[in-house]
């Protein structure tokens, strides 16, 4: 059966508190978000970036959060779906990051996997992408 509604909703509130507690940088209340479990993947928008398991995760969050002193990720693009107790979602908006080498800044777009438990909807896949500079809108890809 198709997820609710009302399903669909909590999904969306659930990637907003994760993107708060992120931009927070509170690892705990961001590790809360993820289902504790060994198949969890990740990936990021680095060339090692590529997270199997809760503690590679947690020490790529860790990672993120020691090399930035403020972060900021908003949701200005979700679309959500799902059956029974797995709902998927995509999520688009801008992030920010201050860092040694100053501001960055970028469209973020991610998308998740995610379980329905006793405790909520916990994430069990993320995938986060920046759009490369240089591909031109309607161009498949960079440099035509």
């Amino acid at each position: 059966m198709d997820l609710s509604p009302h399903a669909i909703a909590e999904v969306r509130i659930t990637l907003d508190s994760f993107f708060e507690a992120y931009s927070r940088g509170d690892l705990d209340e961001i590790m809360g978000y993820y289902l504790d479990d060994e198949r969890i993947i990740g990936m990021g928008t680095g060339a090692d970036e590529r997270n199997l398991g809760w503690e590679e995760h947690k020490a790529q969050i860790e990672r993120d959060l020691s090399q930035s002193s403020s972060r900021q990720v908003t949701i200005e693009w979700f679309k959500g779906a799902g059956q029974g107790d797995v709902a998927w979602a995509a999520t688009e908006g801008p992030a920010s990051a201050v860092t040694e080498a100053g501001e960055f800044t970028a469209t973020l777009r991610m998308s998740f996997v995610l379980v329905r438990t006793e405790g909520g909807w916990k994430i069990v896949l993320g995938h986060g992408s920046v759009p490369l500079a240089g591909q031109e809108a309607g161009q498949s890809f960079p440099g035509e």
